[in-house]
């Protein structure tokens, strides 16, 4: 792919549940090997948004006809908001990263173990066949989420979506994440669809930025311009909020 080209694009994407409109003719696209940030607040359409592109829409919803979604590219991975609910209690790890490995690319358990703990590796996780064995509840909620991280950079797919990817961690690891996340789109050119409510992670992030309001689009567009030049008086309350916060 070249890197001006689309690895998603998301038209006039209108979605009800009951006789409740969620999103309303919602476009945009998520460039080739760049991070995009979709945020917003809470109730604000995100999730429903992500939901859409993975084609995974909770019960009852509905998409209106004029709603087009197209992927390009290979493969896309997502990561949820809450690491520990991706994975079964009983089950060690990495048997369970293997299971999704597997519906990407046809792999031995054997050659598994060793790509994974070279991406791990690579990630900076100490001791991955240690790791590998352990049971979810024995890591950290921080751990969880490095571990879909580098599955998602060992089967390489053409995007990852990634929902509130560093909500409810320790400041430090929410740096530790973004950073790993920042290093995949620069080493490997895979394209990152990040949702968030916190401008603060858009700083740290993202190239393109897209702002929902009420399951409306209300701005979008290269993130220096939009912090820069914000349009819209949601994007500027938004903005001056997420400041407020780092200084206190």
């Amino acid at each position: 792919m070249k890197t001006e080209e689309k690895v998603l694009e998301v038209q006039h994407l209108s979605l009800s549940i009951g006789a409740k409109e969620m999103l309303h003719d919602v476009t945009f696209s998520v460039p080739d090997r760049k991070i995009t940030c979709l945020v917003g607040e809470s109730g604000s359409g995100k999730s429903l948004t992500m939901a859409a592109a993975l084609g995974i829409l909770p019960e009852g919803a509905v998409l209106a006809p004029e709603s087009q979604i197209t992927f390009r590219g290979k493969d896309i991975f997502s990561i949820y908001q809450d690491p520990i609910n991706s994975f079964h209690p009983a089950i060690r790890v990495g048997k369970q990263l293997y299971q999704m490995a597997k519906g990407y690319r046809q792999v031995s358990r054997r050659e598994f173990d060793a790509g994974i703990a070279a991406v791990m590796t690579r990630l900076h996780l100490a001791d991955p066949t240690v790791v590998l064995r352990k049971y979810p509840f024995e890591l950290s909620g921080g751990m969880l989420q490095r571990l879909m991280i580098a599955c998602g950079v060992y089967v390489a797919p053409s995007l990852i979506i990634a929902d509130e990817p560093t909500t409810a961690l320790d400041v430090s690891i929410q740096k530790e994440i973004m950073r790993e996340f920042r290093a995949i789109n620069h080493e490997l050119g895979i394209a990152i669809l990040a949702v968030t409510h916190d401008f603060g992670v858009v700083t740290e992030l993202a190239d393109e930025v897209i702002v929902l309001h009420h399951g409306v689009l209300v701005e979008s567009g290269d993130v220096f311009r939009v912090f820069d030049h914000p349009r819209e008086a949601y994007t500027k309350a938004l903005l001056r909020a997420s400041f407020q916060e780092e200084r206190l």
